[in-house]
């Protein structure tokens, strides 16, 4: 049983959830992404087809279903071992993949529709090439950043599982400090699933005896029962505290030039400005990090 804890002042202080409850929450999330990002793309393809830009057009097809569908989506809502999938769960992804096949239809018109007809019986006259679109909803772009903060968060964690040497079935605990914990009431499911954590705690102080991991501005603790090469830790903490610092002095030596401040748009200056306050920040977790080593 995936267990998902909450954690306001200290370890002992805890909230279960149940493995149903996280299941249903990990589907919902994974449908509700899924469909937010199809429309987004179907939107990308009307402005591309309006100007003539076919090859963009495809190469965004490709991607939504290489990268979207099959590298993520498919894992998201697979059930666990000998666990049959949700009906509905189900229904939604084969109409995912239809719509997928629909769009792949202009660039690959014969095999699209054998698939198409492979999927199940259709009426007379149920044919792609004739077949309207479904129309385009609007999109929710919180979804859509929960679900980039979500891959960001598995790449890296999985990342550092693979350099220290932890098999993917080794169970893990993992402790997340961060000032948004709201960012994760709707990924908590799936990143546990994902990274294969048997719990998932909110913490307020760094977790001693635990690899420790910066992504953004948030901090993350693995404990397992190998032992921990600090070590490589430290080399990979350093490497990042000092591209940071020297990406700060860039940003600082522009924000200190007079010409580039009186001709730049208000707008760019303040994308440099908050370049430097996130690197700032960034560095000031990372040395916090580097301390505990």
């Amino acid at each position: 049983m995936v267990v998902v804890r909450s954690q306001e002042s200290g370890v002992g202080s805890q909230e279960s959830v149940s493995s149903s409850v996280a299941l249903a929450k990990e589907e919902n999330f994974a449908v509700e992404w899924f469909e937010n990002r199809l429309n987004e793309v179907k939107s990308e393809l009307e402005i591309l087809y309006k100007d003539f830009r076919l090859s963009e057009a495809l190469k965004t097809v490709y991607s939504l279903i290489w990268d979207d569908f099959c590298s993520w989506y498919l894992e998201w809502v697979k059930p666990g071992f000998e666990q049959p999938i949700e009906k509905a769960v189900y229904e939604k992804t084969v109409g995912f993949f239809e719509e997928l096949i629909q769009l792949l239809h202009p660039f690959m018109p014969f095999i699209t529709e054998e698939i198409y007809h492979q999927l199940k019986e259709r009426k007379e006259g149920d044919d792609l090439t004739i077949r309207q679109q479904l129309p385009i909803s609007k999109w929710q772009s919180a979804v859509l950043d929960q679900a980039n903060l979500l891959k960001e968060v598995i790449t890296a964690l999985r990342d550092t599982r693979n350099k220290q040497q932890l098999k993917p079935k080794e169970e893990i605990k993992l402790f997340i400090q961060s000032g948004k914990e709201a960012n994760y009431n709707n990924i908590l499911p799936i990143l546990s699933k994902q990274v294969n954590a048997a719990t998932v705690v909110f913490v307020k102080e760094p977790v001693a005896n635990a690899i420790s991991v910066v992504i953004g501005k948030d901090k993350f603790y693995l404990q397992t029962d190998q032992v921990i090469d600090t070590g490589s830790q430290k080399d990979q903490l350093q490497k990042d505290l000092d591209y940071l610092k020297g990406f700060l002095i860039s940003v600082e030596k522009k924000l200190g030039n007079e010409k580039f401040v009186q001709n730049a748009k208000p707008e760019v200056i303040e994308i440099e400005r908050k370049k430097k306050a996130d690197a700032e920040e960034k560095i000031k977790v990372i040395e916090e990090s580097l301390s505990l080593l």
